[in-house]
Order: structure tokens, then sequence, then C-alpha cells
């Protein structure tokens, strides 16, 4: 029997997430992002799924698909720092298996402390690269001694600021 080519394989089932901060999340399985390996101290989770909620922009969340208590505040290094760039650009390309920038989107992990929200600080040092194209990414270490990784955010807080 030959296949009928009006036939589409069925669309993936959506993923159920439970999340701590957020309750029961309902995504398709193409918002899932694979890190791989996982993220710096936390290498038992690689499936995460970026929120992006209004009243907290211009930051982002990157929830654990795996572990509802597991959420990371994220943001475009770009936004606060606009010449940042992780190293050379054919590195950053290689590191996730991408074809060209525009399939790249950098996120840095930001660190706010309870209480305290001006004194919030990005990992440059960690950034998270992600191919859009085949939504994997991975935490890549960097040894450039321009960044840190308690950066300040906030220029009252930026050391000269």
């Amino acid at each position: 029997m030959s296949p009928n080519p009006q036939t589409r394989p069925p669309e993936p089932a959506p993923v159920s997430v439970e999340t701590r901060n957020f309750g029961p999340l309902v995504v398709q399985p193409e918002q899932i992002l694979e890190f791989c390996p996982g993220l710096l101290g936390f290498a038992d989770y690689s499936r995460y799924v970026l929120i992006e909620r209004p009243q907290d922009a211009p930051f982002l969340w990157l929830q654990s698909v795996e572990r509802p208590d597991l959420a990371f505040v994220v943001v475009d290094p770009v936004l606060f720092f606009p010449h940042y760039q992780p190293g050379r650009r054919s590195q950053v390309l290689k590191e996730v298996d991408a074809q060209s920038p525009e399939e790249v989107k950098i996120l840095v992990i930001v660190t706010i402390p309870p209480g305290r929200p001006q004194e919030m600080t990005a990992n440059l040092l960690g950034p998270l690269v992600i191919n859009l194209r085949t939504r994997r990414g991975r935490q890549v270490v960097l040894e450039d001694r321009r960044f840190s990784h308690r950066q300040p955010l906030l220029p009252a807080t930026r050391p000269g600021g």
C-alpha cells in the first residue's frame, strides 16, 4: 500500500509543564529548548522553555520542563551592554552548530538579590547561546577578563556609574 501524499504526520501533542512560579503551563514541543549538557550546576536538567511576561519585560524566565522549582531570570545582554559579544562570532556559531548569526540568540542569567533589585547582576562570563533553528543551546564559559559573572546591570551600581 503506497502512502497517501495528502496525509500529514500528526501534530506533536502539547507538553504540560508544572512550575512553582507560574502554575501549570501547556507548551508546544517546538517551544522547548534543549541544553546539552545542562546548565552549569544543573547538569541533570536539560529541557527548558522561555516564558515571556509583559510585566517582567525586558526579562524572561527560563523554566525547567523537568523540575518545577528550577527557573532562571534571563535577559538579552545587548539591552544593557550594547557592545557585548561573547567571543569570536565563528566560535559562538560553532558552539550551537548555527550557520548564521541570525540563527543565534544570546541570553544571560540574572541574579536579583531579595529586597535589593537595584543590585541585580548578570553572568556575562556564562552566556546561554541558543540556536533558534534547532532549539538547542549551550552555556558557554568565557575567559574574557572584561566581563564578570556578577556584572551590575544598572548604571548606579556599575563601577564608575
